[in-house]
């Protein structure tokens, strides 16, 4: 199983990169675009469509980076309330939850993706390509969602430290002596 977890660490660093490269091209071309209409050029064919599609791999693809650097969504203020062991259960369930919803998201996606690649479905507007080309992201995110949560359910079952749930300091407006 650390096997397992090692490879989906290296492919969660994979994906980042690739959200920040689609973000970087999506940054550049957006740019050109811009110079080129002050300049009276043409429009770049496709490029608000590709903006679109890099949006969607960007988003994706940082999903299981977010989860396993404990940057996703969640309300702290109602863990920083909590007990400790509170806490925990509070956290395993939360993990649970993320393995149940990437599990059934990614075999929904798997069954399209499958379904599309049979039927040569084909996405028209400015390009012209299969959809499987984009069909593929959600099960493959999905998978290494499912493994790092996975991962830091057996970790928070094998540690005995608290979960950390620290007051938002990062919060403007919020001083800490204002934490519970």
């Amino acid at each position: 199983m650390r096997a397992i977890f090692w490879i989906n660490g290296w492919l969660v660093r994979l994906l980042i990169v690739l959200a920040i490269l689609v973000i970087v091209a999506m940054t550049l071309g957006i740019s050109a675009e811009v110079i080129l209409r002050i300049f009276g050029f043409p429009s770049i064919v496709g490029l608000i469509e590709l903006t679109e599609y890099g949006l969607f791999i960007s988003t994706f693809f940082a999903a299981p980076y977010l989860l396993r650097h404990n940057e996703h969504i969640r309300v702290d203020i109602l863990m920083s309330r909590a007990d400790k062991e509170t806490a925990r259960v509070v956290e395993f369930g939360v993990l649970l939850c993320i393995v149940t919803i990437s599990v059934i998201t990614g075999f929904v996606a798997t069954v399209v993706m499958i379904g599309n690649i049979q039927n040569n479905t084909l996405i028209f507007k400015d390009l012209i390509f299969p959809q499987w080309w984009l069909d593929w992201i959600i099960p493959l995110t999905c998978v290494s969602l499912t493994l790092q949560a996975f991962e830091l359910m057996a970790t928070l079952w094998t540690s005995h430290t608290p979960v950390s749930h620290e007051p938002a300091e990062h919060v403007p407006g919020i001083q800490r002596e204002e934490m519970p």
